[in-house]
C-alpha cells in the first residue's frame, strides 16, 4: 500500500513571483507503483483556488533499476496532464538524466555496443525486460528491439528529454551545474553526471545567481530529501527506500510531497 505525506509549507529559498503551481518529481528509476499515487496527489494539490496553471518537471532517470520501467515511461510521457484533464494548462517538462541519455540513443539509433554494456551494468537489463527485449538480443540488435517494444508517443518523449529548465532564478537539471564553468555552457554530460564539485563547491562558494533543483545523488539520510544553501535534492534512492519525493512551489513558499510504499 502506497501512502502520501505532505510537509509542512516552507520559506522558499528564492521567491518565484508567480502564484501557478510549479512542480519536480526526483529519479523514479521504474517505479511506476510510486509515480502514480504521487502524481494523482500532485493534481489534486493543483486542484485549489489561485492555481490557474501548472508546470510538473520530471528530474530524470525515469528508468533502470526498478522492475517498472515501461509503466514509468508512458505515466511520464502523459505527465500531470493526464491527471488534471481540461482543469488547467499544465506544462509537463521531462529532463534527461544519465540513465535515460541510453535509451534515448536507443531510439536515436546511436546505442553502441560500448554504451549498452555501460547501461547494462547500470540497471540496464531491467528495462530491458520491461520495455519487451526479447531474451538473448544481441547488442547490435538492441535499439531496433527497444523500438518495436515502445509506443511511438513514449519514444517521443524521450526524443525531446532537455538537459536543464529554468524558472526564474531556479535552475532544474538531473545532476548539478558546475560551479567552474559559466552558466550558460554547462554541457549536457556535466548536468547529467556531476556530483562534486556541485554538491560541495569549494569554500562553500556558489557563483551563481540560481537555485538547482537537482536528483541523481542519493544523500543520507536517503529517504529525506536534501536541503543546502545552494540546491535542493529530491532523490530519495525510490528503488531502495520505497521513497519517492517531489517539490510543490508557489511564489514564497514550498513543500515536499512524498509516496511511500
Amino acid at each position: 500500500m502506497v501512502t502520501i505525506e505532505r510537509g509542512e509549507w516552507q520559506h522558499a529559498p528564492k521567491p518565484l513571483h508567480t502564484d501557478h503551481l510549479i512542480c519536480a518529481i526526483g529519479d523514479v528509476h521504474g517505479r511506476a507503483d510510486l509515480l502514480d499515487p504521487l502524481l494523482a496527489a500532485l493534481a489534486d494539490d493543483a486542484r485549489v483556488p489561485g492555481v490557474a496553471h501548472a508546470t510538473c518537471i520530471f528530474l530524470g532517470d525515469l528508468i533502470d533499476r526498478g522492475e517498472q520501467s515501461f509503466q514509468t515511461l508512458g505515466l511520464a510521457a502523459g505527465g500531470l496532464a493526464a491527471y488534471l484533464g481540461d482543469r488547467m494548462p499544465v506544462e509537463d517538462v521531462l529532463l534527461l538524466g544519465n540513465h535515460d541519455a541510453w535509451l534515448k540513443a536507443a531510439f536515436e539509433d546511436r546505442l553502441t555496443a560500448e554504451l549498452a554494456e555501460l547501461w547494462a551494468a547500470n540497471g540496464g537489463q531491467r528495462t530491458w525486460r520491461s520495455l519487451k527485449v526479447p531474451p538473448l538480443t544481441p547488442l547490435q540488435g538492441l535499439g531496433p528491439a527497444l523500438r518495436a517494444g515502445v509506443p511511438q508517443f513514449v519514444q517521443d518523449a524521450v526524443r525531446g528529454m532537455r538537459p536543464s529548465r529554468r524558472i526564474g532564478d531556479y535552475m532544474f537539471v538531473h545532476a548539478g551545474l558546475d560551479p567552474r564553468r559559466p552558466l550558460d555552457d554547462q554541457p549536457e554530460e556535466v548536468v547529467t553526471w556531476i556530483r562534486d564539485p556541485f554538491l560541495h563547491p569549494e569554500d562553500h562558494h556558489w557563483p551563481f545567481e540560481v537555485f538547482v533543483i537537482h536528483g541523481h545523488t542519493p544523500e543520507e539520510p536517503f529517504e529525506r530529501p536534501t536541503v543546502e544553501k545552494h540546491r535542493i535534492n529530491l532523490d530519495t534512492a525510490a528503488v531502495f527506500t520505497d521513497v519517492l519525493t517531489a517539490i510543490e512551489m508557489r511564489n514564497d513558499r514550498y513543500r515536499f510531497v512524498q509516496a511511500k510504499g
